[in-house]
């Protein structure tokens, strides 16, 4: 399989993560705060030092994070480390627009996603839901630069970023301690680095330019917005042309429903087994409601 032409053209990436992840980041793609203040422009030294101990080459690294493309993101750096205080708000999902929306896809890719639902056991109707609330069945699928987001995130914690960030931040959200946002930057900054190494090492063996897949402020990207942990493990060419590209709608609905089914889904999973399955995809109470609400919505009204 050539991901090469894919990655090139059509934005998508994988990833060697060996252990479960959430598939995408938050969903349908939230405005992300202004972050004037933050004036922060730091140095890659560290970041790129600690790649090439986990046996990256020095003048592949040298050559990525020169390029222009990659720069530091304070508004993706914000947002992360202050997401919890801002929960999304997923309740356009279950309009009628929504609804509407959902079943004419549905309708239309009925005869596709019959043999999916079959092969994979996972009800069509939450395929096309997932793929609705996160993308808006890929209208939305984000806008920023993967391998900024995660080289952003990376450098959460180190020291230097980490008392410039709790500074600024503590003006904005005075809920948020000290001890708080330095636990969330290291667990931020420990993530992000498994995800940029992920990203580097597929770009790399596949020959691929790393910078040239956009996706949203948390990295999740395609109509299914994966995380790049999530691509290789469950992505599954739907279409059958021998490459993976979330942005192809078969490629997606196969891929949702092969990470549901990995994750253990069955057609009469009772409720609590289908909400806790939904939470893996996005660890979000108010996501899963939606997700789940607009499958039953669009079963009613077909």
């Amino acid at each position: 399989m050539r991901i090469v032409y894919v990655l090139q053209h059509l934005l998508i990436i994988g990833s060697l993560m060996g252990r479960a992840v959430p598939a995408a980041a938050q969903g349908m793609q939230e405005a992300v705060t202004p972050a004037a203040a933050f004036d922060i422009n730091p140095g890659y030294g560290s970041l790129v030092d600690q790649l090439r101990r986990d046996g990256f080459d020095p003048s592949y690294l040298a050559a990525v994070f020169a390029d222009r493309r990659a720069r530091f993101l304070p508004d993706v750096l914000f947002i992360n480390l202050t997401g919890k205080y801002r929960a999304a708000d997923y309740t356009r999902f279950t309009g009628g627009a929504s609804v509407r929306q959902a079943r004419q896809f549905l309708n239309e890719e009925s005869a596709y996603l019959e043999r999916v639902e079959k092969q994979f056991q996972v009800n069509k109707e939450v395929i096309v839901s997932i793929l609705c609330v996160e993308s808006d069945l890929g209208k939305n699928t984000g806008s920023n630069l993967v391998f900024n987001v995660f080289s952003t995130l990376a450098l959460a914690a180190d020291p230097a970023m980490l008392s410039t960030v709790t500074d600024r931040i503590a003006g904005s959200y005075p809920q948020m301690s000290r001890a708080e946002l330095e636990q969330r930057a290291r667990k931020k900054s420990a993530w992000a680095y498994q995800e940029l190494k992920s990203l580097l090492t597929i770009a790399r063996g596949q020959d691929t330019d790393p910078l040239c897949i956009k996706g949203s402020w948390a990295g999740a990207f395609g109509m299914a917005q994966f995380l790049p942990s999530s691509y290789a493990r469950f992505a599954r060419d739907g279409n059958g042309d021998g490459r993976i590209n979330l942005h192809d709608r078969y490629d997606a609905m196969a891929s949702v429903a092969n990470y549901l089914k990995s994750h253990g889904w069955r057609p009469y999973a009772t409720e609590a087994e289908k909400r806790s399955i939904i939470r893996k995809y996005n660890n979000s109470r108010a996501y899963t409601e939606a997700v789940l609400g607009l499958a039953r919505l669009v079963e009613e009204n077909r």
